[in-house]
């Protein structure tokens, strides 16, 4: 009988250690999801105020509009050097593509924003 006891003593142990390592375990996979979704969230905010700050700083320039149009001429002449090695132009192309479109963008919301250089 002894025996029998000792062993229902151990099995409830054994029961509540399981019990207990296993709700500690899914709070700390609930904690992380929460903290990821946080994180996620964060990063999307810094991101956005990121861009605010870059388009706010560009359309401030007054020759910014004017490089962007310089390094997207020489992007594409870069380009066509490498297409005419052999080579894929089509990154190069890209990121002319991407200058000036950021050009033309400065450009609309800040057409008189021509001030001379000192």
């Amino acid at each position: 009988m002894r025996r029998f006891s000792a062993f229902r003593t151990l099995l409830v142990i054994a029961l509540s250690i399981f019990i207990v390592t296993g709700t500690s375990l899914a709070a700390q996979t609930a904690s992380k999801k929460t903290d990821d979704a946080t994180r996620q969230a964060y990063d999307d905010a810094r991101k956005k105020i990121r861009k605010a700050n870059d388009f706010k700083l560009k359309t401030g320039e007054p020759l910014f509009s004017k490089q962007a149009k310089s390094l997207a001429k020489g992007y594409k002449e870069t380009a066509e050097i490498i297409a005419r090695q052999g080579g894929d132009p089509k990154p190069i192309l890209d990121a002319a593509a991407y200058f000036e479109s950021q050009s033309e963008l400065v450009s609309r919301v800040n057409p008189n924003n021509k001030r001379s250089v000192q």
